[in-house]
């Protein structure tokens, strides 16, 4: 029976998994990367420069995430040139984290459906835009992992008994101890790690402070670590600054209380952080969130009622809803101590609300009452139908945050080049119609190294121009491109097509891809800018003496040549990047009509024409 209950289980979360999936790639089609851009291509750069150890282990600088960059050295490393790959990964790991939050959800609330819904908020979530399009989101993503992780085995280290209680606490300890080196910002749960201690105390009256010194131990070495790597331990704020030199009460306190905004559906923070100012958002969207923070409201007030007429278990409930609280609340701080504060960061304190969520559903279904778990479960179920349209909603707004446009603009800039031109754009010349680009150096050395399967391809040369006309003349056989910058839609338009001229266009008898020509011939060539033709031809015929080849244009003789060898070589004088008509005949043929006839007459010579 085991074993067929066992069967079940995993058919139950395979099933989870492949609906979460679907779901995943669903909510975020559209999106894409195909170029990168701002710290994921400074992040290639340094990938792409330095050595393993360098880019592992950097020294001196001013943050430390060793396991972050162990995880994006191989990310990087496997998927090479292949940056479309990033968004359906980043898509495949946000759904296994979705299944870590329906197995959270499920043995918190006991309820399959229940964690099934939470499974698919996390995944609905309009906080998940840095996870899914950025390289650096596979940071946020294990940061997020690691820290639900440890939410849970506090959890379950406040619940449990004996040593399997213990386990818990360790194991959270040594995640506690890997996320500090994912992100610095989770540092602060070491005040998670001293609360579970505590709040276990006040709930079970067992007095384990010992297992405080793993938590002083692993605070410790991370902080020993990071002081031997960079020399301080104090964190980096955002943008290049200082905690502690932009550090203000007035604005943490703002950014906590948009935290909590953003958990209930509002979004706080500016256009440029947010997507769409609350303000702007239509009515009907805001009824929908007012609706489902009601029915959390009476969630919260029913699972209260429940808590209050089961006396024996109060204190057990206060201390769990105690400990999820106090960690929302210590990601909340963490994310509010620098100069701005951005959803991706809230991303983590939302999941944790999910399972808060499941934990109140658990405190109803406890009552045992089938009228109060229905309407638990109506309210929950009311709660997830009414976020849809509102989270699809600012979803569809996520061109107002501040890198989107700089995103759409580098996936246009590699679609046009490397998804048009292949390897053909290294050794290339891109000339750009439009404003030249911010730290124009570092851009034009780093955009398409990712790119290259080759050390030694050598990257496009970028020059701008003001117009068109400053690119032209090119032909079919220089390795030029031009585009066009459309700021107003971010993108790049390719108008390469629109000057490109064709160096030499068969009239007749003439056969450019093996160079052979008849007795008789006529082809127009692109003169350049060098003001001669040359014309190299190869009679590879018994000379008998008398075979000519004849070079006219427009009725006017320009040149007879007389075969003495089988080889003969001529430069016409011409006039400079313009087409002209060049008609050529020769008194003999090299090919039997019999053996090979292409055109009206038999096949006299072999030629090769450059004009540069």
């Amino acid at each position: 029976m085991e074993k067929q209950e066992r069967r079940i289980l995993w058919m139950e979360y395979l099933l989870a998994l492949g609906v979460f999936l679907l779901f995943a790639f669903w909510v975020n089609h559209g999106l894409k990367t195909t170029g990168y851009y701002g710290d994921d291509l400074y992040l290639w750069y340094c990938f792409d420069t330095e050595s393993a150890g360098e880019f592992i282990f950097p020294m001196g600088g001013t943050k430390f995430r060793l396991i972050h960059n162990i995880l994006c050295y191989l990310q990087l490393l496997l998927m090479g040139p292949d940056i479309w790959l990033m968004v359906p990964f980043n898509i495949v790991v946000n759904a296994l984290i979705a299944l870590t939050v329906f197995h959270f959800a499920r043995k918190i609330s006991g309820c399959l459906y229940l964690a099934g819904g939470c499974g698919l908020a996390y995944l609905l979530s309009h906080l998940s835009y840095y996870q899914i399009t950025q390289g650096y989101g596979l940071m946020e993503s294990a940061a997020l992992w690691l820290a639900l992780a440890i939410l849970y085995l506090l959890y379950r280290y406040l619940n449990g008994e004996g040593a399997e209680s213990r386990r818990a606490y360790i194991t959270a300890v040594w995640l506690y101890l890997a996320v500090c080196f994912v992100h610095e910002r989770y540092m602060v749960l070491l005040a998670v790690l001293i609360a579970a201690v505590v709040l276990r105390h006040l709930m079970t009256g067992k007095r384990e402070y010992r297992m405080l010194g793993w938590a002083f131990l692993a605070f410790a070495v991370t902080m020993g670590i990071r002081f031997w790597a960079m020399g301080t331990i104090v964190p980096a704020g955002t943008g290049g600054t200082e905690v502690t030199d932009t550090f203000s009460v007035s604005e943490a306190l703002g950014y906590a209380v948009d935290s909590v905004r953003y958990v209930f559906g509002i979004n706080a923070g500016p256009i440029h952080l947010a997507g769409i100012e609350w303000q702007n958002v239509p009515r009907i969207y805001k009824i929908a969130v007012y609706g489902a923070d009601m029915a959390i409201g009476l969630l919260v007030i029913l699972a209260a009622v429940c808590a209050w007429r089961q006396k024996n278990r109060r204190k057990e409930y206060l201390c769990n809803i105690v400990l999820m609280l106090f960690f929302m609340a210590m990601c909340i701080g963490s994310s509010s101590v620098t100069i701005r504060l951005e959803m991706r960061w809230v991303y983590v304190t939302y999941s944790a609300a999910l399972l808060l969520m499941a934990y109140l559903f658990s405190m109803v279904r406890n009552l045992g009452g089938k009228t109060a778990v229905r309407a638990a479960a109506v309210l929950i179920a009311g709660y997830l139908v009414l976020i849809l349209p509102t989270e699809l909603f600012y979803r569809d707004h996520y061109s107002g945050l501040y890198f989107w446009n700089g995103q759409e603009q580098a996936n246009s800039l590699a679609d046009v080049t490397w998804g048009v031109y292949g390897e053909e754009i290294f050794g290339s010349e891109i000339y750009v119609i439009g404003d030249e680009w911010k730290d124009c150096e570092y851009q034009t050395d780093a955009f398409w190294r990712p790119y290259r399967t080759d050390d030694s391809q050598v990257l496009p040369k970028v020059t701008f121009i003001d117009s068109i006309g400053e690119a032209w003349p090119i032909t079919d056989r220089d390795k030029k491109i031009v585009l066009k910058a459309d700021p107003e839609h971010n993108r790049y338009v390719d108008v390469t097509s629109m000057i490109k001229v064709k160096k030499f266009q068969n009239i007749y008898g003439y056969y450019e891809h093996d160079g052979w020509m008849d007795q008789k011939a006529k082809l127009r060539v692109f003169t350049g800018t060098s003001g001669q033709l040359r014309m190299s031809f190869y009679a590879p015929l018994e000379l008998k003496g008398g075979e000519t080849i004849t070079i006219s244009s427009g009725g006017r003789l320009i040149q007879k040549i007389p075969l003495t060898d089988h080889w003969a070589d001529v430069l016409i004088p011409v006039m400079k990047n313009q087409y002209v008509e060049l008609e050529v005949e020769c008194n003999f043929y090299s090919l039997e009509p019999e053996q090979e006839m292409r055109g009206e007459t038999p096949m006299a010579v072999n030629v090769v024409l450059s004009a540069e």
